[in-house]
């Protein structure tokens, strides 16, 4: 049998390494496409639920136009953009980053999980938030970059894919002449681990325009391209990719995370007072979430100090009977009616069962009504072997223990 090869075509792409130990070289199964899709609350929230943009997959040269699609339906509203992609192709990430600057979009970084396709409806997953390779250049064109501080931020030099398509025929040979059998298409994909300088230079261009420092770009290009370098919460910071650390939910409200409520926009312009609170935590009751481990499990509540005078920390342990249960990597979430959503975490590797804590404003708090409806959510660490989740409806006085807190909190 005889072959005939032709080489057609290559493409660019920041080859995107699935979520593995730091720095350490890895393979990946293909991701979905990126699709981004205008979706809304699934949890209990009207009639004002939060709406957002959901884009998750790998980024394609197609992707630019879904996401200009989307940005076209939302008439000139302003909506959060929450990511969640492994990477994909560079220079679609960079048109997608400056669409989503253009549009004064702010971004997330967490995962939509969908309890509805058409019309979407949802609820944030951020336990295990990613945003890596290419993704970064669309996080990169975020007004606000608001980034969990859990989450797997990764970066690494770009990659040059050589995609090599083969046509090859089989004949066989009848009475001296050739007959085609045969024909078929077969496809190689080889890396190349250093790609272009015009494309980098051109990532260096973009990454300046959105403001970014320079290390970000460097810290980028000197992580060889079959390794990912995860970036700690301090490196988010100082390579301005994060313009806020803080759960997801920030990007729903003007607050930011390094800010004091009511201050001005600079947040950094004058001091802030601590807070006044007397007691650093004081308990205010417990809700009963269900059965667990043959007891019923128990989250209790207590309200501490805030960082800045006007605000105070939520604090939550799990408890069945009197034994604590590990906090480490789980979520409190409480949905409250027209407010953004408040969600809790223990993200102090040294105090397993230390509180799930979140700060908000205590004149807020100190407004509800016994009766205000409240939605309560405790999710377990995504790596859970039993990933289920805790739910509690009911009111304010019932699931906040609302009397008390207002005891403590308000003066």
């Amino acid at each position: 049998m005889i072959r005939i090869a032709r080489l057609l075509a290559f493409a660019l792409s920041m080859i995107a390494l699935p979520a593995a130990a730091q720095d350490k070289p890895a393979a990946a199964p293909q991701p979905e496409p990126m699709r981004i899709v205008l979706t809304r609350s699934a949890e209990p929230c009207e009639p004002d639920c939060r709406e957002w943009l959901a884009a998750q997959g790998a980024i394609t040269k197609d992707t630019p136009a879904e996401l200009r699609r989307a940005i076209g339906e939302l008439n000139g509203r302003k909506v959060p953009l929450l990511v969640y992609s492994t990477g994909g192709t560079v220079e679609a990430a960079i048109a997608m980053g400056e669409l989503v600057r253009k549009s004064g979009l702010d971004v997330a970084v967490a995962r939509t999980v969908f309890s509805q396709r058409e019309p979407a409806l949802g609820t944030i997953d951020e336990r295990s938030p990613l945003c890596s390779s290419a993704c970064t250049l669309l996080l990169a064109g975020g007004q606000r970059r608001i980034i969990p501080p859990q989450s797997r931020i990764g970066v690494h030099q770009q990659t040059i894919v050589e995609t090599e398509t083969t046509t090859v025929r089989d004949y066989r040979v009848v009475r001296g002449r050739r007959e085609l059998v045969d024909e078929r298409t077969e496809t190689r994909t080889v890396k190349q681990e250093q790609a272009t300088g015009e494309i980098d230079a051109k990532m260096r261009r973009y990454l300046d325009a959105m403001g970014l420092d320079r290390s970000f770009i460097e810290v980028t290009v000197s992580t060889p391209a079959d390794t990912m370098r995860y970036l700690k919460p301090d490196e988010m910071r100082a390579t301005t990719i994060a313009t806020e650390i803080g759960p997801a939910s920030l990007a729903f409200s003007g607050l930011r995370a390094s800010q004091a409520p009511d201050a001005p926009a600079g947040f950094n312009a004058a001091p802030v007072l601590p807070a006044t609170l007397v007691a650093p935590s004081t308990p205010v009751g417990s809700v009963e979430l269900g059965s667990h481990r043959g007891g019923t499990l128990r989250l209790a509540l207590s309200v501490g100090e805030g960082r800045y005078q006007q605000t105070a920390a939520l604090q939550f342990h799990l408890f069945v009977g009197q034994a604590a249960l590990p906090t480490r990597l789980r979520t409190v979430t409480i949905t409250l009616p027209g407010s953004p959503l408040i969600v809790a975490s223990n993200e102090d590797g040294s105090a397993p069962e230390g509180p799930m804590t979140a700060e908000i404003q205590r004149e807020f708090l100190c407004r509800l009504t016994d009766r205000t409806s409240v939605f309560l959510r405790v999710d377990p660490p995504a790596e859970d072997s039993n990933p289920a989740s805790w739910q509690r409806t009911g009111t304010a006085a019932e699931v906040l223990r609302l009397p008390a807190l207002r005891t403590a909190l308000c003066r």
